[in-house]
């Protein structure tokens, strides 16, 4: 008994003697606020263009080598002189040399470099002119990569595409752009502008957030806003041909408000048409958000003035208690906190002693990915940075907010060579940081995981389409196939965020299963017999389920829908109602076909629970519809919030976080529209459609417009095609193939091209591989741009022929149609029809491959 009290006592003193030791090395961590700074201000020069006399392009700098052919930001015309001035404005900088490079868009190929050294003083500026000596093909696009070198060595590389024009009539839109610019910022002028005007009655002018052609004259000349210009205005040209152009202005403006003085960020898109007679606007575009200022609260309703906006749907990230707000305003993260009336404003690159241009570039966003109940935000910031320690570069760094020291903290830098514009696409909506530190993101088709404190990196998944993911920040989870081809697609695997435990949902045998999306958080999914899936005409894949489910986060079934002899392809969800499309199975001549159906749908039970953090609108004389955050019934804000900003923490280690490069799919078809990109599709008909209804242009993997909304001549015909018909070997689909081959490999007899087996899609591509372009989506109207190419396009009729357009005029369309033995001509509306109901399927080619 006294030896077990001995060694009692023996192994209390070892132990408190072990504290004593090792409690000398553990210290509270406290912390140190002189290891904080304020984050430097802009300091790269600017670069614009001068074509002529005409002053265009700003260009900002990059501190990193872009891919240059996926910048598309501006276009510089050229002409047979083949040159332009580089005006740069060197900030505080001192360049001495100018280095630039030519390339091609398709292949990144280097035609020209040279240096210049002897740079000419302009005022405050510098200049440079640059002059082509390589050949340059007619109305092509080419890249052009600019690099300053200052005196310190510093190096800033700018870029630009420039396309020669002989008679791009650039002055005389740019002077009409101006003209028209001038003439609606002042009422006793605007009204000359009024011919060019398009007023539609059913147009909504209750708001200056969004204002096109189509609004009244009163509010596309500002209503009673007397704005003021602040800043410069340089046209950016957007897209340039003979005959029509688009420009876009970015600029600020002040005006004197109900509210006081309040600034805003406007832009402004025109397309224009140029005629021997006279200028036609085609499209005219105006968006306008208000700069947020937490001094302009509204003390009488207790509410956050956001202002003018185009973007009321702007999330609101609220705490459990509705005590603390956040959210992000023009690319600006704000905080607030009801209780103790403080405000902060947690990030952003406008400096207090702004050039509205350089800190306010807008090629960048905020994204808030959670907040804690004491008000701790995690935050990511991605694109281009304009000032700081990544001046110039592009990238996605996570930051901390901690709200009780108010400092911000970058935990993560994840490099990127690609421009905004493309990462916001590839980029997901999903990014989530759970209360382990794991950070969690898509980018290009690949979810990752990131570790906080072990600085790992993890592919959880690759190869996944935005079409077979889903994500619940909710309920915490992501769920995806585990293939994106639907015919190995065997199993669901759905993930906790905050555990990393996994689940999955696994098809039967000799089935698979399709991921279809989420209402309220719950996922549907459905099953598919294996030897039902087949491809289409048009190279889609028709996947016709017999039966679909909705599943919580826990894999437990909450509802099924199956019906005899009906079978589902797809399903869309709105609100709480799911419209599900179907087919038949019907038999003819011993083959088994699907033929659609009329749609049916669930009605899903939600709850709707009032938001007692929400936005609300009102109405005034000057600035018409105005939005605001309005804060819980009850609460009284006696006296405007104490406004604060943050600091940043010093990092000593390395925060660099660098990615293996990932491919970017060859079949991707990006749409620029209003100067931006409007999206990135696998499919061309349906980037074709966007860029139609958007007024804009499409360009494939290779950086080249494939496709751009123009005014088509009044009537063209393709000749040399020798017509084939229908024989007993021979339908109307194989010979509308072997006159397209045909005619592009220069053919003008009836040689038969071999084109193989399969469906129409599958017979071009074995032929043609890459040139093929598959426009199924895409509208008569639209495909036709190919045909004023002069490439024909083959158009689907029915469900089992096709015909072969070759030429148009103002009322109608001529085709070979192989079934009826015969060239003819169909009437535009009736042959639209027709394609309609056959699902619009048309292919045609590229001409890079020829």
């Amino acid at each position: 008994m006294l030896k077990f009290l001995y060694k009692i006592i023996i192994l209390l003193c070892i132990f408190a003697g072990s504290l004593y030791y090792f409690g000398r090395d553990i210290k509270e961590e406290v912390f140190d606020f002189d290891k904080t700074i304020e984050m430097s201000e802009t300091s790269f020069p600017t670069i614009t263009l001068r074509v002529g006399d005409d002053e265009v392009n700003l260009l900002h700098g990059y501190s990193s080598n872009i891919n240059a052919n996926l910048i598309r930001e501006c276009i510089t015309p050229i002409d047979s002189e083949k040159s332009f001035l580089v005006v740069i404005n060197q900030q505080k900088n001192d360049v001495k040399r100018l280095i630039y490079e030519l390339r091609n868009v398709s292949d990144n190929k280097l035609l020209e470099t040279d240096t210049i050294n002897a740079l000419e003083k302009e005022e405050n500026n510098k200049t440079a002119k640059i002059k082509f000596k390589t050949d340059l093909t007619e109305g092509l696009e080419y890249t052009v990569k600019i690099t300053l070198v200052t005196s310190e060595s510093r190096k800033m590389n700018y870029y630009t595409r420039v396309k020669p024009v002989q008679s791009s009539y650039y002055k005389e839109k740019l002077n009409f752009v101006m003209d028209f610019h001038n003439q609606i910022m002042n009422k006793n002028k605007a009204e000359n502008i009024i011919a060019y005007l398009e007023p539609d009655s059913k147009m909504d002018n209750s708001s200056l957030g969004y204002v096109n052609i189509h609004s009244s004259f009163d509010l596309i000349s500002w209503g009673n806003l007397k704005p003021q210009v602040v800043g410069q205005i340089v046209p950016m040209i957007k897209e340039i041909n003979t005959d029509m152009s688009s420009i876009e202005l970015k600029y600020m403006i002040s005006s004197e408000t109900e509210s006081g003085i309040e600034y805003y960020y406007v832009k402004e898109f025109y397309r224009v048409r140029y005629t021997t007679t006279r200028m036609y606007l085609l499209n005219y575009e105006r968006t306008m958000e208000a700069a947020f200022d937490m001094n302009l609260t509204s003390l009488a309703k207790s509410e956050l003035k956001l202002g003018i906006t185009n973007q009321s749907d702007m999330e609101l990230v609220t705490s459990a208690d509705d005590n603390k707000v956040a959210f992000v305003r023009q690319r600006e993260l704000w905080y607030y906190n009801l209780a103790e009336n403080t405000a902060v404003k947690v990030f952003s690159f406008r400096q207090t002693n702004t050039d509205y241009v350089r800190d306010t570039y807008g090629e960048h966003n905020v994204r808030i990915l959670n907040m804690d109940d004491d008000g701790n935000i995690d935050f990511i910031v991605y694109g281009y940075m304009n000032r700081g320690v990544y001046e110039g570069k592009v990238g996605i760094a996570l930051y901390k907010f901690y709200s009780a020291e108010n400092r911000i903290e970058e935990i993560v830098y994840i490099p990127m060579n690609v421009p905004y514009q493309i990462l916001k696409e590839e980029l997901n909506e999903f990014s989530y940081v759970n209360q382990l530190g794991i950070f969690y993101f898509t980018l290009n088709h690949t979810i990752y995981s990131y570790d906080f404190i072990t600085k790992g990196i993890n592919v959880i998944a690759s190869n996944v389409d935005s079409d077979n993911f889903v994500v619940s920040k909710e309920k915490h989870y992501i769920a995806w196939q585990n293939s994106n081809n639907i015919k190995e697609s065997t199993s669901i695997i759905m993930m906790d965020l905050e555990t990393g435990n996994k689940q999955t949902i696994d098809a039967p045998e000799k089935e698979n299963i399709n991921l279809l999306g989420k209402i309220d958080n719950n996922i549907i999914y459905g099953f598919v017999k294996h030897k039902n899936i087949s491809l289409k005409e048009d190279g889609s894949i028709l996947v016709p389920m017999y039966r679909i489910e909705i599943a919580d986060s826990s894999s437990n079934i909450l509802k099924e829908y199956k019906k005899k002899n009906y079978y589902i392809t797809n399903v869309t969800v709105d609100a709480n109602v799911i419209t599900i499309e179907r087919v038949k199975k019907e038999e003819e001549n011993g083959k088994t076909y699907f033929v659609s159906t009329e749609p049916d749908n669930i009605l899903n039970n939600v709850i709707d629970e009032r938001e007692e953090i929400e936005i609300t609108s009102r109405v005034t004389e000057k600035t018409l519809t105005e939005y605001y955050i309005s804060l819980p019934s009850g609460f009284i804000m006696e006296t405007k919030p104490v406004v604060n900003e943050t600091i940043n923490t010093i990092i000593t280690e390395d925060t660099t976080l660098r990615l293996d490069e990932t491919e970017r799919l060859k079949e991707q078809y990006t749409v620029y529209a209003l100067g931006d990109i409007s999206g990135i599709f696998d499919n061309a008909g349906e980037a074709i459609s966007l860029a139609n209804e958007s007024i804009g242009s499409v360009l494939d993997y290779n950086q080249l417009v494939i496709w751009e909304r123009s005014i088509r001549s009044t009537a063209l015909e393709i000749s040399n095609i020798t017509p084939i018909y229908e024989t007993g070997t021979t339908d109307s689909v194989s010979a509308c193939i072997q006159m397209l081959i045909n005619y592009r490999n220069g053919f003008t007899s009836t040689t038969n091209s071999k084109v193989g087996e399969g469906t129409a899609y599958e017979m071009l591509k074995q032929t043609l591989g890459e040139s093929v372009i598959n426009l199924t989506g895409a509208n008569l109207d639209s495909v036709l741009y190919y045909v004023t190419k002069k490439r024909p396009v083959i158009a689907m009729k029915d469900d089992n022929d096709a015909v072969l357009i070759i030429g148009y005029d103002a009322y109608n369309i001529t085709v070979i149609d192989p079934e009826l033995h015969r060239t003819m001509k169909i009437g535009l509306n009736d042959s639209t029809n027709m394609f309609k109901n056959a699902g619009n399927i048309f292919f045609s080619y590229l001409p890079g491959n020829e």
